[in-house]
This record gives structure tokens, C-alpha cells and sequence, in this order.
């Protein structure tokens, strides 16, 4: 199992990423005919400035990070230092609790308003397919780390789980983006554990409502804990924001200077909690439900 945990950490997660996003792009195309390169040429181009300027603001901010996580073991600061438990048993917490760091945080991005400048940049898109992995502004690098940094130093997570988290986060992220609906039974079955594509799908609805639900990274079950949990099949989402529903706001240049703008955010609520409630017992029985 040590082996095995090895060989996982140790591998290429840029190659391991070209490869998802080549694999999900394609089979993307094969689920939308006809095919519509062409078209999503736009999309996909102006996601890749802002691509380069997340890896670039989070490659200095790594080093920062990797001394942190150092610091951290060298005075055995932190929950997991200070309980005798097999290392596995370590891995599995510190997993679980950078997933429930991160969705506090996320829920923080959402509520206040200098992280949500940021983070808007990757709820903007109207189009969400495997290129949104990209969408996402640079200086959200910022907030990311300083969220991992804050879960190093109180539950004591070492390097190692940083590069499972790492490693997992990164097939999640670009699976819940693609642009395909994965079928209903995913949903029955791992959805109970697991943030599945089709309920990541709904954290990026229009209607505020259902954007802010569904904040958990890898796992579903901290929004089913703390009432943020919420479903909806995956044709009726109508995804991005209001205020960036227009083609010139779709552009990586617009994109980055969106946070220096004072952009009014358009809200729309959601009324129909009956048929919600509906829907979310439904979709618990594995039952299909019809709109």
C-alpha cells in the first residue's frame, strides 16, 4: 500500500492534466454533434491567458507553500502531529480535512466580496465544458494557497497528502467540468459521497440560488451537513453570470480586469422550494423526475 501511495504521488499531474483535458475535450466533441471545434475556438483560446497566469502566480506562491508545510513538520504544529495513529489513518484525515477547509473557504469566495471579484472569473463562463479548468483568474492562485496553508497549520498535513489532495483535485476538477451529462445513476450512487460532475454542474447554474450550493471540492457530503446541498438535472441549468452574458465580457482581457471593475451582481432566487424538495427526494430514491 506505501508502494502504491508512492507511485501515486509521484506522478507528472502536468502530463497527468494534458491528458484529461486532451481526453475529455475530444470525447466532448463526440457527444455534441456536429463537431464544433471551430466555435468553441473562442472559448477555449481566451481560457488559456488566464490558465498561464494561475500556474504562474501559483508556481512563486509554491515555494512559499512547500516552506510552510516544512516549517509546520519541523515543530509538529498541528492535529494530525499530535496523535499517534498509522500513517494511512493520517492520509485519510488529512484528505478529509483539507476537502472541508476548502469548502468553508469556497463558501467565503461566495459571501464576501473581494474573494467573490476573483472567483467570479471562473463562474462567468457560459459554457461550461473542459476549457473552464482554465477559467480561472490568477490571483485566485492567492486565495488557494493561502486556504491550504491555513489547513497545513491546524490539522498538520504533510507534503505527501498535499500532492494526493493535489493529484485527486486535479481529475475531479476537470471531470466536473465536462460538458457532457454524466447518466443519473452516478449520481444515485456515488453522488452520496462524492461531488459528481452533474452536482458540480449546479454550483455553476445562473440562478444564484443553486450558485451558492454545492460548494464541496471532492466531497458532497459537507453540503448535505451543512444545508448548502441542492439538485437539479443537468439540462435545465442555465450556466454563468448575468452580468457577464455578453461575448465582450467572455474575452481573457475583460476577464482579468473584471476584478478591478465595480460590476453590479445580477441575483436571481429560486421561488419553487415545493418542487425542490421534490426533486431532491427523487433524485435520493434513484427515481427519474420529469419537468
Amino acid at each position: 500500500m506505501q508502494h502504491l501511495f508512492q507511485k501515486l504521488i509521484g506522478l507528472d499531474q502536468n502530463l497527468l492534466m494534458l491528458i484529461l483535458i486532451v481526453v475529455f475535450y475530444t470525447i466532448e466533441q463526440l457527444f455534441n454533434k456536429p463537431f464544433e471545434f471551430r466555435k468553441r475556438t473562442f472559448h477555449f483560446v481566451n481560457g488559456i491567458p488566464l490558465q498561464v497566469g494561475y500556474m504562474a502566480v501559483n508556481y512563486v506562491l509554491a515555494f512559499v507553500l512547500v516552506a510552510w508545510v516544512q516549517w509546520i513538520k519541523t515543530h509538529h504544529f498541528g492535529l494530525l502531529y499530535q496523535i499517534q495513529i498509522r500513517y494511512a489513518a493520517k492520509v485519510i484525515l488529512g484528505f478529509l480535512a483539507i476537502d472541508f477547509t476548502f469548502y468553508w473557504a469556497h463558501r467565503v469566495y461566495h459571501t464576501w466580496a473581494l474573494p467573490w471579484r476573483l472567483h467570479r472569473v471562473h463562474h462567468s463562463d457560459t459554457s461550461v465544458d473542459t476549457a473552464t479548468f482554465f477559467r480561472f483568474h490568477p490571483f485566485d492562485a492567492i486565495m488557494d494557497n493561502i486556504t491550504f496553508m491555513i489547513a497545513v497549520a491546524i490539522f498538520g498535513i504533510d507534503f505527501n497528502i498535499l500532492l494526493l489532495f493535489f493529484l485527486v483535485n486535479l481529475i475531479f476538477t476537470i471531470a466536473q467540468h465536462s460538458k457532457f451529462a454524466f447518466p443519473a445513476w452516478t449520481d444515485s450512487i456515488f453522488g452520496i459521497i462524492f461531488m459528481t460532475p452533474n452536482l458540480h454542474k449546479v454550483h455553476h447554474h445562473q440562478n444564484q440560488f443553486y450558485t451558492d450550493s454545492n460548494f464541496g471540492l471532492t466531497f458532497i457530503f459537507w453540503d448535505k451537513i451543512f444545508r448548502t446541498y441542492n439538485y437539479l438535472p443537468v439540462n435545465k441549468i442555465q450556466y454563468g453570470l448575468e452580468e457577464f452574458d455578453d461575448k465582450k465580457k467572455q474575452t481573457s482581457w475583460y476577464l482579468l480586469k473584471s476584478p478591478f471593475l465595480n460590476i453590479k451582481r445580477v441575483t436571481k432566487h429560486d421561488d419553487d422550494k415545493t418542487h425542490l424538495t421534490v426533486v431532491k427526494s427523487e433524485m435520493v430514491k434513484g427515481n427519474q423526475v420529469d419537468y
